[in-house]
């Protein structure tokens, strides 16, 4: 039998396929944007400098009312393109550097609320890739998001905290 690897590189992971129905599938993959294993990729060369700039579109809202969450994120790093044949066992690479300004990441971060457990962050995908989330209570919320940063494993990055005002309606 035969096996295929297959790398997506809009989403960073790998596809095993057995046999011919691997043959198949990997066929059908290649042809919605998925390439074979790169064989030069980026490794990063030293600590990345990454900020996020969050805001919400309203700050004073009422109970129950969405507030919905926007977040850029830079990122600056420097990225040596190698042989992917040249990687040492578990090294972190990249197909290519990650961008260097994203519009809007809201939707791929981690929130914290304070206090905890009033908040419901609506967790379905939006065209626009922000986040929404409502208050259940009436007080001062504090949301903060963090991201994990590319190829720095266990460290993450925090953006200012967002203060909102819920009334009662």
């Amino acid at each position: 039998m035969t096996a295929h690897w297959c790398f997506d590189i809009k989403k960073g992971i790998y596809t095993h396929l057995n046999g011919r129905a691997g043959a198949w599938v990997v066929g059908l993959l290649m042809a919605a944007g998925c390439s074979q294993e790169p064989t030069v990729v980026y490794v990063l060369q030293a600590p990345q400098t990454v900020s996020l700039v969050a805001s919400a579109l309203s700050v004073s809202v009422a109970v129950d009312e969405p507030v919905v969450l926007s977040v850029q994120r830079e990122t600056a790093g420097q990225w040596k393109q190698i042989p992917r044949a040249q990687l040492a066992p578990d090294q972190c690479w990249m197909a290519r550097p990650p961008p260097g300004s994203e519009k809007e990441v809201a939707d791929n971060l981690h929130w914290t609320v304070q206090p905890e457990g009033i908040a419901r962050f609506n967790t379905d995908l939006r065209a626009d890739r922000t986040r929404q989330v409502r208050f259940s209570t009436t007080g001062t919320f504090t949301l903060t998001a963090s991201s994990s940063v590319w190829c720095e494993f266990g460290r993450s990055v925090a953006a200012t905290g967002i203060r909102v005002e819920v009334k009662a309606k």
